[in-house]
C-alpha cells in the first residue's frame, strides 16, 4: 500500500514533469557566427541585425551568436571549422575562401570590379550563381553578402603616384597567390600576414604598409601606424558569409526561409549604408593622413602592370570564368 506521504511526493513529481518537457523543446539551435572585424564595425552591426531578426521570426528557437574580431580563431581556422561544422557561419572575403575553392579569386584579380553597383549585380545574377554553386561543392552554403568597397595602398614610408613608387615597399597582402602577383608586378615585396598581426608588424616595420579597405583603416586604428593612401581601388571587396551546407540542407524549410530573409534584410541594410560609412571615413583619414586621388591617366599604369597576370591563373581560376567576371564585373 502506498503511504500517504509517498503519494503526495509521486503526484508532486508528476505535477513538475509537464512543465520540464516544454523547456527541453524550445531549447535554441544556436548558431556561432564568426568575422575578422570589430564589434563597433558597419558589418558586426548588420550580423547583429540578422541576429534579431532570426531570433523573432523563429519565436527564439534559433539563436545566433556573434563573435567579432576573430574571436573564433583566425580567417582560415573559422572557414576550416565553417567546412567541417564545427562553427556554423563565418564571414570572409573571397581571397580567404579561395584557399578552399580556388576560382574565388576571381573576385580579386587587380582592377576587375568597375563598381560597387556592378559587383552586387553580378553576385546576386547568374555569374553569382555559377560561383556559389562552387563554394557548395566544397561544404560552405552563402547565405549573403556584405560590401567592403575599395581597398588602396597604405604605407607609412612615402607617397605613391606611381608603380615606380612601389618599388621595394614591404606591403601585407591577404594570403592569396594573386594578392602577391598584383604586388610584385607593381614593384613591391608583398608579404603575407594575417590581420591580427598588421599593426604590429607596421609598427615593428616588418611591413611598410598594407592595401585595405578605408573604413576597416579606421576601426582597426590603422592610422597610427600608417602616413600615405593612395586611393588606386585594385579590389572592390565584399564579405560572403558562408554557412555550413550540411546544416543549411538539414534545416527544415521553415527555417531556410527565416535565415534567407532575415539575411536579405541585413545585406540590404550594409549595402545601403556602407558606401556613406567610406565617404565617411575618407573624409576623416584626409584629416590625419597624406591621401594620394589618383586620376584615371594615372590609374592606367597600375591597371597596366598587372593584367599581364590575368593569365597565370587561368589553370586554377578558368579561363571562362575569368572570361565571364571580365563580362559581369568591369
Amino acid at each position: 500500500m502506498i503511504t500517504s506521504l509517498k503519494r503526495r511526493h509521486l503526484l508532486g513529481a508528476a505535477a513538475v514533469l509537464p512543465l520540464a518537457t516544454p523547456a527541453i523543446a524550445q531549447r535554441a539551435k544556436v548558431l556561432r557566427f564568426g568575422h575578422p572585424v570589430p564589434a563597433e564595425s558597419i558589418y558586426n552591426k548588420a550580423l547583429l541585425m540578422f541576429a534579431d531578426s532570426v531570433s523573432k521570426a523563429s519565436g527564439g528557437k534559433l539563436k545566433v551568436e556573434a563573435y567579432p574580431s576573430n574571436q573564433l580563431g583566425t580567417i582560415k581556422d573559422q572557414l576550416t571549422n565553417v567546412q567541417l561544422g564545427t562553427q556554423q557561419i563565418a564571414a570572409a572575403v573571397p581571397a580567404w575562401y579561395s584557399n578552399f575553392v580556388k576560382p574565388m579569386d576571381v573576385f580579386t584579380l587587380p582592377y576587375i570590379v568597375g563598381s560597387a553597383e556592378k559587383l552586387r549585380a553580378a553576385v546576386d545574377g547568374p555569374f553569382g550563381d555559377k560561383m556559389k554553386g562552387m563554394m557548395e561543392k566544397a561544404g560552405f552554403k552563402v547565405i549573403g553578402t556584405w560590401l567592403i568597397g575599395g581597398r588602396h595602398i597604405v604605407n607609412a614610408r612615402h607617397e605613391v603616384h606611381s608603380p615606380a613608387d612601389m618599388q621595394g615597399l614591404k606591403i601585407r597582402v591577404i594570403s592569396s597567390q594573386v594578392y602577391i602577383e598584383a604586388f610584385r608586378a607593381l614593384g613591391a615585396n608583398p608579404v603575407a600576414l594575417d590581420p591580427s598581426e598588421i599593426y604590429l608588424g607596421i609598427q615593428q616595420k616588418v611591413v611598410d604598409g598594407m592595401e585595405y579597405p578605408l573604413p576597416d583603416i579606421i576601426d582597426q586604428k590603422m592610422y597610427e601606424v600608417t602616413k600615405f593612401i593612395t586611393l588606386d581601388n585594385h579590389v572592390t571587396d565584399i564579405f560572403f558569409c558562408g554557412m555550413n551546407r550540411g546544416l543549411w540542407e538539414g534545416m527544415s524549410k521553415e527555417e531556410q526561409g527565416i535565415i534567407t530573409e532575415a539575411m536579405r534584410t541585413s545585406c540590404d541594410w550594409q549595402w545601403q549604408v556602407q558606401p556613406k560609412s567610406i565617404d565617411d571615413s575618407l573624409a576623416k583619414l584626409r584629416t590625419m593622413l597624406t591621401v594620394t586621388d589618383l586620376t584615371a591617366a594615372q590609374r592606367q599604369p597600375f591597371v597596366d602592370a598587372t593584367r599581364p597576370i590575368y593569365p597565370k591563373f587561368e589553370a586554377s581560376i578558368g579561363k571562362d570564368t575569368i572570361d565571364e567576371a571580365i563580362k559581369a564585373l568591369s
